[in-house]
């Protein structure tokens, strides 16, 4: 990363001993931090028998490395704010479902009241929509619930992040449209991922003889409009289920499908996701309680319904009594349940050296090798080596946490304030009124309506509601 430009540091406290400097991030990092932490290292107090040494006057006064880095602190902060200010607002397209339907059956309405068909109440939908452009708390505490569910947190995307830039500076491509052969597709895909959550994980490589797998790849690569990953242009076995990543593209409205260095490596699970967690006297197993297969919701329409209002499920999940690994697409499903410190973990097993009688203590950091990277200004020193207060590992574990918030608030201002998608078991819902009850006004594409997943999935439920873990 480049450095900041140089700012000349201004201060009253000026001293023969502490010249005027100029700062970037790397010199506040590489020196003021080594400073510091000397300063740190100051002499306890005396302790009781001891003699102590000849004592220091304290002086009210500061002294002039305590203003210097006062004033250096503030100078940094005011150059990354306006650095931060000057990266405009970034364009925010829809896919214009929002208007294109007044009855919002292209939009995420859960948690509000809707009627017998599962649209959403107009009033409530309006509520919401006057909160989102507002983004006034009392508008939000208007908004009428179907249910028990509470909106989650939407009010939580406008806190101000102390750090890089804020939501409305991130743009996100928009969902493809309700009835577009793209939406059709990415349902196919979400439906054979729910036909398939059972089998092993290990079945989706390209040597597999699991028929349906073969069955799920064959139907995408025939679909009009598929933007998965792909290896030589097609869907494979190995590229089943991976992700791509939309990126935002100013010359196409429509964002660009990419997939990323590194996301067909290799099988599917993580070894993050295998590997027992070192925690200093601790460890953490990598086993997990796993849902039974026996657990689906939502096929039956009443529960689909109670769902869509914000009521509480009325069944509970079943587990299996023995902790495995994780193997299966459920399990996955059940590992993200509760929010899992993947991040966490993961910097656990890194920050530990490898080796040892007792792999549970195990991690993965070679300990013939140095510390982090290059610019890490620790290398370089002689005397100190890096710890919680910077490039330790609470300094890293500290950086994926406000890392993982501020993601999530990018996120959830984008589903909250500009796109308002809607979700999958809610266009299964659609699904169900357009095959079951003959209702010729939701638009769905014949990619979708005419799959082999969703004729398979009506097979196996007895419904084309989305099967849900």
């Amino acid at each position: 990363m480049a450095d900041h430009p140089t700012i000349s540091t201004e201060s009253d406290l000026a001293s023969p001993a502490l010249p005027h400097t100029a700062v970037t991030r790397r010199s506040l990092l590489g020196g003021a931090s080594i400073a510091v932490g000397a300063a740190v290292l100051a002499s306890p107090p005396s302790m009781p028998g001891i003699a102590p040494a000849a004592a220091q006057p304290v002086s009210a006064d500061p002294r002039p490395l305590d203003g210097v880095f006062k004033h250096r602190a503030f100078e940094v902060r005011e150059v990354c704010a306006s650095d931060n200010d000057k990266i405009p607002i970034a364009p925010h397209p829809t896919n214009g479902d929002e208007a294109r339907y007044p009855n919002k059956i292209g939009s995420d309405s859960r948690g509000l009241p809707h009627d017998r068909r599962g649209e959403v109440e107009q009033a409530a939908w309006q509520a919401l929509d006057t909160a989102c452009q507002s983004g006034d708390p009392a508008d939000f505490e208007k908004v009428p619930l179907g249910g028990t569910r509470k909106l989650v947190n939407p009010i939580g995307t406008l806190a101000v992040s102390l750090s890089g830039i804020n939501p409305t500076q991130i743009a996100v491509p928009p969902a493809p449209a309700l009835a577009s052969a793209e939406r059709g597709g990415e349902a196919v895909e979400v439906y054979w991922q729910s036909l398939l959550r059972d089998v092993p994980l290990t079945e989706l490589r390209d040597d597999t003889s699991n028929r349906d797998v073969l069955a799920a790849t064959e139907e995408l690569n025939k679909l009009a409009d598929f933007r998965g990953p792909k290896s030589g242009g097609r869907v494979t076995p190995g590229t089943l289920f991976r992700a791509n990543v939309l990126y935002f593209d100013p010359a196409d409205p429509k964002g660009r499908s990419v997939t990323p260095p590194g996301v067909l490596d290799g099988p599917l699970i993580s070894q993050f996701l295998l590997r027992d967690v070192p925690y200093a006297a601790q460890w953490m197993s990598a086993q997990i309680r796993t849902a039974l297969p026996a657990n689906e919701f939502l096929t039956e329409y009443e529960e689909w319904l109670a769902i869509q209002n914000g009521a509480a499920p009325k069944r509970q999940l079943q587990f299996d009594a023995t902790r495995r690994y994780i193997t299966t697409g459920r399990d996955l499903a059940e590992y993200i349940h509760s929010g899992p410190a993947l991040g966490w973990a993961a910097a656990l097993i890194l920050a530990t050296p490898s080796g040892g009688t007792d792999q549970h203590y195990s991690g993965m950091y070679p300990p013939a090798e140095a510390v982090s990277y290059p610019s890490n200004p620790y290398r370089k020193s002689k005397t100190q080596t890096p710890a919680g207060a910077t490039f330790g590992l609470p300094y890293v574990q500290a950086l994926l946490a406000t890392g993982i918030s501020n993601s999530t608030r990018a996120s959830y201002w984008q589903k909250y304030f500009v796109h308002r998608a809607v979700r999958p078991e809610a266009y299964g819902g659609l699904a169900h009124h357009r095959l079951a009850n003959g209702v010729s006004d939701y638009p769905l594409h014949d990619n979708f309506l005419k799959s082999e997943a969703l004729d398979r999935s009506k097979a196996k439920y007895g419904t084309y509601l989305l099967s849900q873990t």
